[in-house]
């Protein structure tokens, strides 16, 4: 990354990381206290957000949230998830599942956002299950 920020396609693996991550916190139609704070925890501490600064930041968020109550989130999942380098899917599928169950409960579109995130990125089912529920059984267990 240059002094000017994040280059375009960075840019795009962080806002589609951004959108997926808000597609399912929407998802349920609320925004769990759970969610408030480990999403802010991952704006500040993860890599796929910490190199953007907050006046690119913010602006890609209001872009996401914005987006995802006009347009169709099937197709959000399908764009941003291919703005998701191959080598980074799993790791962001395991971020979004982890985020589907924190609130200890699946409710609204959650699984169904994460079943269409696990095929937009080409994980095999049983490995996108295998990962959602080591995730739901974690915070269960």
């Amino acid at each position: 990354m240059s002094g000017n920020g994040p280059t375009p396609e960075h840019r795009a693996f962080v806002e589609g990381g951004l959108g997926i991550l808000m597609a399912i916190i929407m998802a349920d139609g609320k925004y769990s206290q759970e969610e408030f704070v480990w999403f802010k925890t991952l704006q500040h501490r993860h890599g796929l957000f910490s190199d953007v600064p907050p006046d690119a930041f913010n602006p890609m968020l209001e872009r996401v949230k914005s987006r995802l109550t006009r347009e169709s989130w099937q197709a959000l999942i399908d764009e941003w998830a291919a703005a998701v380098p191959e080598r980074f899917r799993v790791n962001v599928f395991e971020l979004a599942a982890e985020l589907a169950v924190i609130d200890k409960e699946l409710q609204g579109r959650e699984n169904a956002v994460i079943r269409r995130l696990g095929q937009a990125f080409g994980l095999p089912e049983e490995q996108a299950r295998t990962i959602f529920m080591g995730k739901l059984n974690g915070m269960l267990g």
